[in-house]
């Protein structure tokens, strides 16, 4: 009994471990990936420079971004796999609605009955 409950916490102590260090190496490539080295922020910040002085230039206007948010709205894609989804989580919430609610008058009635 002794040796299969050190076994037992030996096993867990591992996945802990593994769960941990799993964590800590997501975390640590989460931010790597929110903040680039310093040479890409350098190259970030000339690059955004020239955008700016290329855009005072062009001088985009909210007119143009409206009539492009316009065609956007217009462009109406049918999804076949979001409409089944949209369908499937539907029926089966009602299913399990009536499910509970049968269950409910089920445990009701068996109360009634095995009360005095």
């Amino acid at each position: 009994m002794a040796k299969f409950m050190l076994k037992c916490f030996g096993l867990v102590i591992i996945l802990l471990f593994g769960v941990l260090f799993g964590i800590q190496k997501a975390h640590f490539e989460m931010n790597e990936l929110k903040s680039p080295s310093q040479k890409s922020i350098e190259s970030l910040t000339t690059t955004a420079q020239e955008q700016s002085k290329a855009t005072d230039a062009e001088a985009v206007t909210s007119h143009d971004i409206k009539t492009k948010q316009e065609t956007l709205n217009k462009i109406d894609s049918f999804n076949v796999f979001s409409a089944l989804g949209q369908n499937l989580t539907s029926w089966i919430s009602s299913a399990f609605s009536v499910m509970i609610s049968v269950f409910g008058i089920i445990i009701q009635e068996m109360l009634a009955v095995f009360s005095p």
